[in-house]
């Protein structure tokens, strides 16, 4: 879209994102997630990526999805508003009267080779879910109970039944589209932790402890420079990543998007520990709207594919062998006994 226009609809986000963020876990309720969600809606920002080409480049889906994590937000962005109709653009599905979502495995990653049963993420508002397999057979699938999940701001159910088969992306669709999910949710992760460290500084300006700003105190000080410089490392790989979506071949821009998850994975983590630190015990309470962004990026760090999924992945030989060697990097085995929702 158009500079000015893009302008626009970045500011409109930003207004949204301040006027409808969660101050404290005790704030999210039905209602609440209800009236957010619809107000996200009338933004019509689901034709961003529907049409093809699409209204907005991934740069700018990318920038948006930092926007939305900025804020703790209950509303889906990503689920129903960029990863279901990037889905369905790239399987050449025309855009129907349903409302869908992505569906993940239960351990939020992408599919495996063997079929097993899938949860509906990000998914208020959505009446089903898409789900890709690892051969890029796209299918709808029915939406069930609610499933246990450690961040409150997302909406996690159950799946029903098999589905019905709507399409199958090309090899290159498909790294495409594995690529674009990871850009975009990256990126919201870069929104939460670069906003989290903002936080910490503005706390450590005003805590005042032995009579001195703790901001004053080598420690604090060593702790934010560090949390900084690993916001500023997501932010740059996260955006070249999108760029190259837009710029580069599929192999290259899944490439890229595999280096931004597999940084955003550690160093945003790393950076909202910084966090927390400076934060101090009031952190750890309940009402405090730190462990909102923690949880955001403990289970983001997780979703779609882990560090320990991407490394392997970008250190195998090149393969132009075919769509499953592709899905099979991205969609690998858990190694975790309990994984995190």
């Amino acid at each position: 879209m158009q500079t000015e226009e893009f302008t626009l609809v970045h500011g409109m986000l930003r207004s949204f994102a301040a006027r409808y963020r969660v101050c404290s876990a005790d704030d999210i309720t039905p209602q609440s997630r209800m009236i957010a969600q619809k107000a996200l809606d009338e933004l019509g920002l689901t034709e961003l990526r529907r049409a093809s080409p699409p209204a907005a480049t991934v740069q700018e889906s990318a920038l948006l999805a930092e926007e939305h994590g900025k804020q703790p937000l209950t509303t889906s962005l990503l689920g129903t508003i960029l990863l279901a109709p990037e889905l369905l653009r790239l399987v050449g599905t025309l855009p129907t009267s349903s409302r869908p979502t992505i569906a993940l495995g239960q351990d939020l990653r992408f599919p495996g080779d063997h079929p097993s049963p899938l949860v509906a993420w990000d998914c208020d508002d959505a009446d089903c879910a898409l789900a890709v397999d690892a051969g890029g057979t796209v299918r709808y699938v029915g939406l069930g109970a609610a499933a246990p999940t450690t961040d409150p701001l997302r909406r996690v159910l159950e799946t029903t039944g098999h589905g019905e088969v709507i399409g199958r992306l090309t090899p290159e669709a498909h790294r495409r589209w594995q690529a674009f999910a990871l850009v975009v949710t990256a990126s919201e992760l870069v929104g939460a932790a670069s906003s989290f460290v903002e936080l910490s500084v503005e706390y450590a300006r005003d805590r005042r402890q032995y009579g001195r700003s703790i901001s004053s105190f080598q420690a604090v000080q060593h702790l934010l420079a560090d949390a900084t410089v690993l916001t500023q490392a997501c932010t740059s790989v996260t955006r070249y990543a999108a760029w190259s979506l837009d710029h580069e071949s599929s192999h290259q821009a899944l490439a890229a998007a595999r280096v931004a998850k597999a940084e955003v994975n550690t160093s945003a983590v790393e950076a909202v520990h910084a966090g927390m630190q400076v934060f101090g015990g009031i952190a750890q309470t309940w009402e405090h709207i730190a462990h909102l962004y923690l949880r955001r990026v403990l289970v983001g760090a997780r979703l779609l594919a882990t560090t320990a999924d991407l490394l392997p992945a970008l250190a195998a030989p090149h393969s132009e062998s075919g769509p499953d060697r592709s899905a099979r990097d991205a969609a690998t085995t858990p190694t975790d006994p309990e994984p995190t929702r």
